[in-house]
């Protein structure tokens, strides 16, 4: 650092004896005092950078906010929308390059109409989804008698989809109604249970004008029971009350998780999805019934482990667990794990993803109190050292990650797809193209989507929602920065993150991080797909990613945790995690010599197809005008820079990215899935020389048949159903 200081000095002295020896006294004055500020900038900088970190975060706050982004924004013309919608009729109108080849299938008795939880599945249901009456009001206004227009469920009312396709602002509440009837097979001694997939962002709930719950966080399921409420013999109403400020009002700075939705959209920030964005359903249930099934797989027993969760204590009850298309049964005592031997072991894996369906019944003596229908896999992970590099394990077998950067937005529905076809197309495309694994970045899907990856064999390395720290960046971020940066050193990337002020998390935000983190983890937890938790990407939000990293690992400590996917690494988890955009890809070497290594974004080359465009806006980490050059593109980058990096010990990657998004325009396929930009056939064979050149550095040697170790403990997964 001395020596940054020194050559201010002489960078300083060299300037004014420069321009004095020109003869221009005037301009050496003025060379002088620049260079005095500059030196005076260098020193604060090296011997007080919170005072300067607190300098630049002040005057970034300074900015004057966007209309768009005021905490108490309005729409003048709701009523002027409601009145013309009522006179026209409800309907969808998408831009024809917004739409999907699934676009038309969408329809009000057409909204995805199937079981949205496989992985707990019973027989009897009520699919809520379709046209809901809502309004759109001031925040401040807790009650609302007037519902004058409709939407279609469970698409964001900023989707083409819903049929409203417009925003809501920081100074607006949504109101949804609905009605329903009990069916009359519904028995008057069942519990009526009403679920929510997700709501973005603070939901509240009545039931014939009593209140039910208020669930807060845009991406976790959430269930309550209103058998109090409901009239079994006349019609009910439910109302849902809705408050999403997306990113309003940040000069707060009290960080919420709201991924990339943004109220100016541009570059890699997107339009906003508010309100209800998955389905909703009535269920009819025991008043003691199950409500979750999680199973921990052991290979070299080839048995699972299935702990069944209850809604209340289950004292005398038993748990009998069957195997479909397998005569025996086990049964225990209800709270008690059960150990599943199934008759023939099959290993899940990617080339086959086998899963087993189960019936888990919950019995009071010969009774069946509840039943569902599952399914688990038997497989493990891990990680260890294999001729002198960290690799990733699968079943005990070193495996290359190797997938691309999938956000979930679609043109015409935005977070919400238009069908499960639209999900299921998505994921066999990543497996056509022949990745093994895809990281689902800063979003929550439908428990859908993550039962296909199931079932297709795909790995899932899951995000958790950022923050919006991007849009402002942290304190100790601009100290790092200024310390760091180019031009009087090099950017690096260990700065410490728990200063919890100068990362714009306040105590109310922390807490909220960790509510959402955990809802998140147990939600998904019961998917053989998902392999890895990240619960930070970049410094999107980041804070204390030590204390994130050993929370997640104590609510599973059965998958790999990478603590930041990018900077700021903590030295800490199972993954060392670079993003290398616009320069060649290198060896990456972790610092503290016992994490796989990987990089977690790479690429990001464009190709923009014109008719396809989904606006003007274009973004992305390298242009390419035609599709040959985009093709040639793509295979430098895989093969003259990453295979050498593999070859050199690399344990996965990330490509950037599946599909475009908006106007960040770097995907292999492009945002209304219409055109796939190589032949899938064509990445499919570039793909594959990764793999044999991971499996060629990986193969067993005299040195290393018998030294390798795992470096962790042999991870199993919890499984249950589904994406």
């Amino acid at each position: 650092m001395q020596g940054k200081i020194i050559g201010l000095a002489i960078l300083a002295a060299f300037l004014a004896i420069g321009v004095t020896a020109c003869g221009i006294q005037f301009l050496a004055w003025v060379a002088a005092v620049a260079a005095g500020l500059f030196l005076f900038w260098g020193l604060m900088v090296r011997y007080k950078p919170r005072t300067v970190g607190r300098f630049v975060t002040f005057l970034l706050g300074c900015r004057k906010i966007a209309d768009v982004k005021r905490s108490d924004k309005q729409s003048d013309d709701w009523p002027v929308w409601f009145a013309r919608q009522e006179k026209e009729g409800w309907k969808i109108s998408i831009e024809h390059n917004h739409k999907t080849q699934w676009s038309e299938d969408v329809g009000p008795d057409n909204a995805l109409p199937e079981y949205p939880r496989p992985q707990l599945v019973r027989e009897r249901w009520m699919n809520l989804n379709g046209l809901w009456s809502f309004n759109v009001l001031d925040k401040m206004q807790d009650t609302n008698e007037a519902f004058p227009g409709q939407i279609l469920v469970p698409y964001p009312v900023e989707a083409a989809l819903s049929g409203v396709g417009r925003p809501v602002y920081g100074g607006e509440k949504i109101w949804y109604k609905r009605t329903f009837t009990v069916p009359a097979e519904w028995e008057s001694d069942e519990r009526i249970v009403l679920h929510f997939g997700a709501v973005d962002w603070q939901a509240r709930v009545y039931v014939n004008g009593q209140f039910q719950t208020e669930h807060v966080g845009g991406y976790t399921p959430f269930s309550v029971d209103i058998t109090d409420a409901v009239d079994h013999l006349g019609e009910n109403e439910i109302v849902v009350e809705v408050y999403d400020p997306t990113d309003s009002g940040e000069k707060s700075r009290d960080a919420r998780q709201l991924g990339k939705q943004c109220l100016t959209p541009s570059m890699i920030s997107y339009t906003p999805c508010s309100g209800i964005w998955q389905t909703v359903w009535l269920e009819p249930v025991a008043p003691t019934r199950i409500e979750q099934v999680v199973t921990t797989a052991n290979i070299k027993a080839g048995v699972a482990m299935l702990d069944v969760l209850t809604n209340q204590p289950t004292a005398g009850f038993n748990t009998r667990v069957t195997i479909k298309g397998e005569p025996t049964s086990v049964t225990v005592p209800t709270g008690h794990p059960i150990i599943v031997a199934p008759q023939e072991v099959i290993l899940w894996d990617s080339d086959n993803p086998h899963l087993y369906e189960i019936t888990v019944e919950l019995l009071d003596g010969d009774r069946v109190v509840d039943q569902v229908e599952t399914y688990f896999a038997i497989r493990e992970l891990g990680k260890k050292k294999v001729n002198g590099n960290v690799v990733f394990t699968l079943n005990d077998k070193p495996v290359f990650h190797h997938g691309p950067l999938d956000q979930g937005y679609w043109p015409d529905g935005n977070y919400s797809p238009a069908s499960d076809e639209a999900l299921v197309w998505d994921l066999a495309q990543i497996k056509a193209m022949g990745f093994n694994m895809t990281r689902k970045h800063i979003k929550v899907e439908p428990a859908r989507w993550y039962y296909h990856a199931d079932r297709l064999g795909i790995m899932v390395w899951q995000d958790m929602i950022s923050a919006s720290g991007f849009a402002a960046p942290p304190r100790d971020l601009w100290v790092d920065y200024l310390q760091h940066a180019a031009p009087f050193g090099v950017k690096h990337i260990n700065i410490r993150d728990n200063d919890y002020q100068g990362w714009g998390r306040s105590d109310a935000s922390k807490a909220l991080y960790y509510q959402e983190l955990e809802e998140m983890i147990i939600h998904l937890r019961v998917f053989p797909s998902i392999v890895c938790w990240i619960p930070f990407n970049e410094y999107w939000g980041q804070f204390d990613a030590a204390a994130a990293t050993d929370f997640v690992k104590t609510l599973d400590s059965t998958r790999i945790v990478n603590n930041v996917s990018g900077f700021y690494d903590q030295g800490v988890g199972d993954v060392y995690d670079l993003h290398v955009y616009m320069q060649d890809l290198k060896p990456v070497v972790d610092p503290v010599n016992y994490r796989a290594c990987v990089i977690g974004e790479y690429g990001g080359q464009t190709w923009a197809i014109e008719s396809e465009k989904f606006n003007e806006k274009t973004f992305g980490y390298g242009k390419n005008e035609t599709q040959a050059e985009f093709k040639a593109a793509f295979t430098d980058v895989m093969h003259r820079q990453m295979l050498p990096v593999i070859e050199a010990g690399l344990a996965g990657t990330v490509y950037t990215q599946i599909t475009d998004v908006e106007s960040e325009i770097n995907g292999l396929i492009t945002y209304n899935r219409n055109v796939i930009k190589i032949p899938v056939e064509e990445v499919k064979a570039i793909n594959d020389k990764l793999y044999q050149a991971f499996d060629k550095r990986n193969a067993p040697s005299v040195s290393s048949a018998n030294t390798a170790a795992p470096v962790t403990s042999s991870l199993a997964i919890e499984q249950g159903s589904s994406h």
